[in-house]
């Protein structure tokens, strides 16, 4: 009999479950709008049909799956399966998600971070195959990163590890999502790259930047300056310098802390690519010591818009859990 993988997908704005086989191919796949606003109990109960209506697509039978991956925005516990109140997930509070899916379908399942689980994919389908040690950051509306070691998610002590855009870079610097200031995230994130482009254009308008953003300051996103710096436009050149300057800093601290083979970027460096990357190993060679510096790669993230379908499902294709 054939043996199949169920992966979830749970983020603020949409809900995704698909079925695959062992090796990790994607059969079927199901998408909805997450609702969030809903709570909890409403969330849970569309994910349960949404697995239901995925597996009878292609008719597959509860007892056919494996296991069950879950991946979802923390703070969570991998161990006990339980989820505290995501920012992007309101009204979740501590919510045992294993327990109930587990108790629904009688299947074992694993729930990770997504941040953590795209590593663990990056690693497995990705950037990251045929290395031991691996870093992965979205940089996107915010900075997480998940960390691989020796083929393993780096979980810390209560799945907290990985929280790379939370270390602190300018004291009393601008205020980040966490309550802190000064963030990597409150200056490298893309609502944070918008920020500072909105008040340098209030300052300089002659600029591709306000052109890409139909000319309206408020209007502008962090993939108006990469476009313009694309244009060699000077003032998003400069912004994209700035930007790649923190990012190399904070990789620096984590290449000199983790000692990874490579540090694979998402989101905003596939699109800015090598305008971006480039300085980001500058500043990383500058400021990381020199052996941790001269064996890591830096490179784009590969799996792009596959990484949630994958990230599920690589949790249950894990060596940890075999």
């Amino acid at each position: 009999m054939s043996r199949y993988l169920i992966g979830i997908d749970i983020g603020g704005t949409k809900l995704a479950t698909v079925v695959a086989t062992i090796d990790g191919v994607i059969l079927h796949k199901i998408r909805q709008p997450t609702e969030a606003k809903k709570g909890s109990d409403y969330v849970v109960s569309k994910l349960i049909q949404m697995v239901n209506e995925t597996r009878e697509f292609i008719q597959v039978s509860c007892s056919q799956i494996e296991a069950i991956g879950i991946s979802c925005g923390g703070p969570l516990d991998p161990q006990t399966g339980i989820v505290y109140s995501p920012p992007n997930l309101p009204n979740w509070d501590a919510v045992p998600l294993k327990q109930i899916i587990t108790q629904e379908f009688n299947i074992p399942v694993v729930i990770e971070n997504d941040a953590n689980a795209s590593a663990y994919a990056e690693w497995q389908f990705g950037g990251g195959r045929g290395f031991k040690n691996v870093v992965f950051i979205t940089m996107s509306t915010g900075i997480g990163a998940g960390i691989v070691s020796d083929g393993r998610i780096l979980q810390g002590t209560n799945g907290c590890a990985g929280e790379v855009g939370h270390q602190i870079l300018i004291p009393d610097g601008p205020l980040c999502g966490c309550g802190n200031r000064g963030c990597l995230e409150s200056i490298c994130s893309g609502p944070s790259i918008a920020r500072r482009a909105k008040e340098a254009v209030k300052k300089q308008t002659n600029t591709k930047i306000l052109d890409l953003a139909d000319g309206k300051i408020s209007a502008i996103k962090s993939e108006h300056v990469v476009l313009a710096a694309q244009k060699d436009d000077p003032l998003a050149i400069d912004l994209i310098q700035q930007t790649a300057f923190y990012m190399g800093w904070g990789i620096a601290n984590l290449v000199n802390i983790v000692n990874p083979e490579v540090v694979l970027i998402g989101t905003i460096a596939i699109a800015a690519g090598e305008l971006l990357l480039e300085p980001i190993r500058q500043t990383v060679q500058k400021m990381a010591m020199r052996r941790p510096a001269e064996a890591v790669q830096i490179r784009p993230a590969e799996l792009g818009n596959r990484i949630g379908d994958l990230a599920a499902i690589s949790l249950v294709r894990s060596p940890m859990n075999n």
